[in-house]
């Protein structure tokens, strides 16, 4: 994924520097069945089979059938694994990529604002925040995703100790979401939407579980500091 840097304003902390922008893209509908289409189905039948048996006895040849009827069965179960969560983002894809994409142009938004040397806009940072996450729940239900595992839940866990509220805070927070938010758009499951890469589902669902946390933990700090800066 490509990013390009805006040059922050004099007096911007250290570590807001190194913040970039990325250049918003687009999805990719490129579906499959993870290989268990019909064609490699009947090549892994060929590969299991071998050449061509000599005759057998009855009894042999009943089992033989036996096997492949279940062979059969279970290439059957593991097209249909992959075909319900496909058919489902084949359908939504509008708006699983409107998402998407926004999550980016809010991203960006984002950047520049906490890069400014003028005084943070809360009310702007609310309002981003607040739909960011909407995108984010979003696009967790129609990607269909899998629930993380409870030890890999390490900011939500973070979360129970928050740090005191400050400005200096929230810009952190922001830096830390743009972290996650690259690591997101970036993934290789969003190349091919068809993608059951393990380790790439994974990696999409921790960092839109993360990207949902971070969004909410930002908008409370905002309205607080926001109500102060208002006093």
């Amino acid at each position: 994924m490509s990013s390009y840097h805006t040059k922050p304003a004099p007096g911007v902390p250290q570590f807001l520097t190194n913040l970039s922008e990325v250049h918003p893209r687009s999805l990719v509908l490129f579906l499959t069945l993870a290989g268990f289409g019909p064609a490699s189905a009947g090549a892994m039948v060929a590969q299991q089979t071998g050449p061509a048996p000599a005759a057998m006895p009855g009894a042999a040849i009943r089992e033989r059938n036996r096997q492949m009827d279940e062979y059969d069965r279970e290439i059957d179960r593991l097209r249909n694994d992959a075909k319900a969560p496909n058919e489902r983002r084949k359908n939504l894809f509008p708006q699983i990529n409107e998402d998407f994409q926004k999550i980016q142009v809010i991203h960006n938004e984002m950047v520049r604002l906490v890069q400014g040397v003028n005084s943070m806009k809360y009310d702007r940072l609310i309002e981003l925040t607040a739909e960011l996450k909407k995108r984010g729940n979003r696009l967790r239900s129609n990607l269909a995703l899998p629930s993380e595992n409870e030890s890999d839940q390490s900011l939500e866990k973070s979360s129970n100790n928050p740090m005191p509220v400050s400005d200096a805070g929230v810009k952190k927070s922001v830096v830390t979401l743009h972290d996650v938010i690259v690591s997101f758009v970036s993934n290789p499951l969003f190349k091919n939407l068809g993608l059951l890469d393990a380790k790439s589902v994974s990696r999409a669902s921790g960092d839109l579980r993360d990207i949902i946390l971070l969004s909410d933990n930002i908008k409370k700090s905002a309205m607080t500091l926001g109500k102060i800066a208002r006093k």
